[in-house]
């Protein structure tokens, strides 16, 4: 039973519960370790702390402080190699064009739990090449959020309750 295209998406992005972003007007902040990390970073990304020239401190408006911003946690993309695309690539592209009768048998005769184990061994194998070579999708999208007042998390001096 083949899955869905949103489904197999779904499963490459993974919740990470121990950072925060904020959300605001399509923009996303940056990962934060929490609530108050994110929301403190929303205020800097917007401009909100004042400065006090006379006592040579930052500040909050009070209306800044009743204020609510979204919050929630990053998805990361962590790819998955599909073995049934990497065949159905080799197939296509690579087998020479007096094979081409014989791609549709040999796929045939591919089990369902042949391709699993495929899919697997070359997700394994991917990782382990991106990490050997520092790369890495690091890419994030924040797909839940949930209101903050931002009072309850800064004082008006800017700092952390």
């Amino acid at each position: 039973m083949a899955i869905s295209e949103e489904t197999r998406l779904l499963k490459m992005l993974e919740q990470d519960k121990n950072q925060y972003c904020w959300c605001f007007d399509g923009d996303a902040g940056d990962p934060q370790g929490s609530i108050e990390e994110a929301i403190d970073d929303f205020l800097n990304y917007y401009g909100h702390y004042c400065w006090d020239d006379k006592n040579n401190v930052e500040y909050l408006e009070e209306e800044v402080l009743d204020d609510y911003v979204e919050i929630g946690h990053p998805y990361y993309y962590v790819p998955e190699v599909d073995g049934e695309r990497v065949i159905y690539d080799l197939l296509d592209n690579d087998l020479p064009e007096e094979f081409a009768e014989c791609d549709f048998v040999y796929f045939k005769k591919v089990q369902q739990e042949h391709l699993c184990e495929l899919s697997k061994k070359l997700t394994e194998v991917f990782r382990k090449w991106e990490k050997s070579h520092g790369y890495g999708y690091r890419a994030y999208l924040v797909k839940e959020t949930e209101l903050y007042r931002i009072g309850d998390y800064i004082d008006s001096e800017g700092n952390y309750k």
